[in-house]
């Protein structure tokens, strides 16, 4: 019972992860040839010229109540990759949030019978599902 009830929580998880993952792309002007995301610059103050071409908005992963460090970089990568492709050569960004997206809670109980009669009991522990999400502009920097 107890083995059945955590893989449905397992896969309830698995769901909420796969669901809300992803990034998606606004193109705001034309895209340009594609570099390397090793040549794409992340700037959190605009520079003093650029161009706009897209709106991207990358997911950091979903969490179980406290996001991490790693999926933000991983999110930073993402953004890399795609400002990469749309030919962009910095990533100006927006706005880190948080997304609720429901909650995840893992119960168990149970009864028996012992030398001193029946005994019973129960236990949970769960919290919200958090999506971090990070949303900023691709642009090319004129130099």
């Amino acid at each position: 019972m107890m083995n059945s009830l955590l893989r449905l929580s397992v896969a309830i998880l698995a769901a909420f992860l796969f669901a809300s993952c992803g990034t998606n792309v606004t193109m705001l002007g034309p895209a340009r040839p594609a570099i390397s995301p090793a040549a794409v610059r992340i700037y959190q103050v605009p520079p003093r010229h650029y161009e706009q071409i897209a709106i991207i908005n990358s997911s950091a992963g979903t969490t179980w109540i406290f996001p991490n460090r790693d999926s933000l970089d991983e999110a930073f990568a993402d953004l890399r990759n795609e400002a990469a492709a749309l030919g962009a050569n910095g990533v100006l960004l927006q706005e880190v949030y948080d997304q609720p997206v429901g909650g995840l809670s893992v119960g168990g109980g149970g009864f028996g019978y012992g030398h001193h009669g029946f005994y019973g009991g129960a236990g949970s522990v769960g919290g919200p599902l958090i999506n971090r999400r990070v949303q900023a502009i691709a642009i090319y920097v004129r130099r």
